[in-house]
This record gives structure tokens, C-alpha cells and sequence, in this order.
């Protein structure tokens, strides 16, 4: 790359030093997208060879950025812009988009399907429908900025969804859909977790390789009257996201512990 090329230059003349310009330029990188979110920063020599400074400058430039946590280092593979991590408390599962806005963020979504299906023995066991009722199948990807954070399949008794529009569902999450438009009071969720590993089209519409670590969570949703209104599967990459809880302490004092 020559000189001329660079984004951002550096004042070897400065009192500034010059590992910290080094710092700042590819730190202004970062935000502006020149590396992307999980995209790899340019190697040692390239950035020795780029910006003409030695190797001291561009390791203290590196340690200085992993100290703000904005690069992580892969053995073998390079140094990395840090995946945005998203702490979750486990009962914001209960509204997913609201939590997001609640920290400030602003997602944004993207239906990728919308259409009625005949359901499969699982989705009709879970919604304790007859096999092959009608269902809608829902799908759609949550971003923030341009990377997605979650992929959700939802599944609907095509008796509820036939209260909305498909425009309707583009404005609004599920559960304002099943609450404002069939007249639900929804009032509880269960929720199961387990880790995974990314499919092919998984991985595509998350935008991660194939075989990637992914959170899965498989979300039920029940009315007053206890019947499902809602089967949700929830896609989350795995190094981007981390789920909190709160516990409370049972009866520890008749707990014994049985020695050989």
C-alpha cells in the first residue's frame, strides 16, 4: 500500500508516539468499517511495511488495543477486530428486541420467511397441535450495524397468525403480534438451551463459517390459559453472546457429603 493510500497517516515529527498514531489509526478503522466486526487486522509486516514504523511500534500499537479490548489474537490464524459481546440476562429471553432497546441498542430485522407450512411432528408436539395442522413459519435476522446477532424460526398456529398481516409482522415482534392482534395475554416462557454447531445455511444467514459455535435456544410461549402460542428457535453466535442468571441458594444445610 503506499503512502498516499493510507487512511490515516502518521506524524513521525509529532510529540504523540508513534505506536499510539498506530493505535489510533487502526482503531478509526475499526469504526469505520475498513475492518469489520470479526474481520482480520493487516499482520505485523504488513502494517510495518504499510506505515514504515519498526516492530516495537506495531506490538506496543497491538498490546495497546488489546488492552481496550477492540483486537483478539488467534493462535496460528492473526489478530482479529473483537466480536461486539451481548450479555443477556436469561429472563430478557421473554422479549428479545425490547431487551436490545432497554441497553440502548438499535437493532434492526429483517423477515427472511414468512408462509404457512403443515407441521412437522416436532413443531406440532410442541404446540400440541394435530400432525400436519397448519402453522406459520416465521423467520427473521436481528442486526446490529451490519452483523447479524440472532437468527429466529418461529412458529405459529395458523389459527393466531391469521389476525395479522404479513406488513403487520414486519413492524412488530411476536409478542405484540399475538397480545395486540389475537387478543392473547401472554404470561410466561420456558426456554431450553443447548450448544451447537452452525449449518451451512445457518451459517450463511449469520454471516459465520459452517461448524461454528452457536447458542441455540429453543423458546416456548403460553398463554393465560397455559395452551402454546409460540415455538421459537433462537440462533445466537457463540463468540458473540453470553447468557446471565440469578440464583437463589436452596437448603445447603442438608447437604452431606459422603466420603469412601
Amino acid at each position: 500500500m503506499l503512502d498516499s493510500d493510507l487512511p490515516f497517516k502518521l506524524e513521525k515529527e509529532s510529540a504523540v508516539p508513534l505506536y499510539f498514531q498506530l493505535a489510533g489509526a487502526v482503531e478509526m478503522g475499526i469504526q469505520d468499517g475498513t475492518y469489520p466486526e470479526g474481520g482480520r487486522i493487516p499482520s505485523e509486516q504488513e502494517l510495518i511495511r504499510s506505515y514504515r514504523v519498526s516492530r516495537v511500534t506495531v506490538r506496543m500499537a497491538m498490546r495497546h488495543l488489546f488492552e481496550k479490548n477492540l483486537i483478539v489474537r488467534k493462535q496460528g490464524r492473526g489478530t482479529f477486530v473483537r466480536k461486539q459481546m451481548i450479555t443477556q440476562a436469561m429472563e430478557d429471553l421473554f422479549g428479545y428486541y425490547p431487551s436490545l432497546l432497554r441497553k440502548g441498542l438499535k437493532p434492526k430485522t429483517r423477515v427472511l420467511e414468512y408462509r404457512t407450512v403443515s407441521a412437522d411432528r416436532e413443531v406440532s408436539g410442541r404446540l400440541r397441535l394435530p400432525s400436519g395442522e397448519k402453522v406459520l413459519r416465521f423467520v427473521r435476522q436481528y442486526f446490529l450495524g451490519r452483523n447479524v446477532r440472532v437468527l429466529i424460526e418461529m412458529y405459529i398456529p395458523g389459527s393466531l397468525a391469521g389476525h395479522w398481516t404479513e406488513r403487520d409482522a414486519q413492524e412488530k415482534n411476536s409478542f405484540r403480534l399475538l397480545q395486540e392482534h389475537a387478543g392473547l395475554r401472554i404470561v410466561s416462557s420456558s426456554v431450553r438451551i443447548r450448544a451447537a454447531r452452525a449449518t451451512r445455511e445457518q451459517g450463511r444467514l449469520l454471516n459465520i463459517p459452517p461448524q461454528s459455535p452457536i447458542l441455540e435456544l429453543h423458546r416456548m410461549t403460553f398463554s393465560a390459559q397455559q395452551k402454546p402460542v409460540e415455538y421459537a428457535i433462537l440462533h445466537f453466535p457463540g463468540e458473540a453472546y453470553e447468557l446471565t442468571a440469578t440464583l437463589q441458594a436452596g437448603d445447603w444445610k442438608e447437604v452431606r457429603l459422603e466420603g469412601k
